[in-house]
């Protein structure tokens, strides 16, 4: 059975961009469709009622949260705020076969490129990391908003943001990357960058794409269903939609390991 798997950060709760969000989801027909910066119960619901989905929603530390809609049955949700989750970090058992699961964590990290929110970040995803363990022999996705840059991933300084370029002009325009290099290091594969080598992949910002912060990290097991997976750039109105570009993976889980 093919499966999409969507993360988008929809920027402060969509707030003005309702329409225009849900023409976005809407060519893509996720299945799955994580979202980071959910502030508005009611548009989340909203959404689940258009695309046919189940809703979670966790608790957090900010105004702003990670949520899940599904079109597959969520046989278990947890989600958790507690130190160093800057946010929240959601954790749901996704079952799409009889007796067969996966699972998803779901993360949006602390941002900034400066040294100590890189830190920050590290501490982040050794928690993601040790919730992961639990889960060997699973089938496991880790996607959402990192805020961080990969190791060999590029950078445009020149068009990035101000913010950006600020911070990094304050530590030598110098690029730490040892919070996504973690996960990579653990066994878990990017999987943007698993089909696409020589793609920039930039997800921020829509006004002038500069860098990659949102991904989605699979396990071996989860790589041996894995199709694709690519930056959303299409309808025309993504770029007006919020200031990141959603990212999708496609499966097909039908296919035996």
């Amino acid at each position: 059975m093919p499966l999409r798997v969507m993360t988008y950060n929809i920027l402060e709760g969509g707030i003005g961009r309702e329409r225009v969000i849900q023409e976005v989801i809407q060519t893509v027909k996720p299945h799955l469709l994580l979202l980071q910066e959910v502030t508005d119960v009611s548009f989340l619901k909203e959404l689940a009622e258009s695309f046919q989905m189940q809703w979670f929603l966790g608790a957090g530390n900010q105004k702003t949260r990670v949520a899940l809609l599904s079109q597959l049955p969520v046989v278990r949700f947890l989600s958790d705020h507690s130190f160093p989750i800057w946010q929240n970090v959601i954790e749901s058992e996704v079952r799409y076969q009889t007796h067969q699961s996966f699972f998803l964590l779901g993360v949006h990290l602390i941002p900034h490129l400066w040294l100590g929110f890189e830190l920050w970040r590290y501490w982040e995803i050794r928690s993601l990391l040790a919730r992961a363990k639990k889960l060997v022999g699973q089938p496991l996705l880790i996607a959402g908003d990192f805020n961080a840059i990969a190791p060999g991933d590029e950078l445009r300084i020149q068009s990035a943001p101000a913010s950006i370029k600020a911070m990094l002009l304050l530590q030598g325009n110098h690029i730490f990357r040892f919070a996504i290099q973690a996960l990579l290091s653990a066994g878990l594969i990017d999987a943007f960058r698993f089909h696409h080598r020589n793609e920039t992949g930039f997800t921020y910002p829509t006004s002038m794409p500069s860098t990659r912060f949102d991904y989605l990290f699979i396990n071996p097991m989860m790589q041996a269903y894995l199709k694709d997976c690519w930056a959303v750039r299409k309808p025309g109105s993504v770029s007006r939609a919020s200031d990141h570009y959603p990212v999708v993976a496609e499966f097909d889980l039908d296919i035996q390991n």
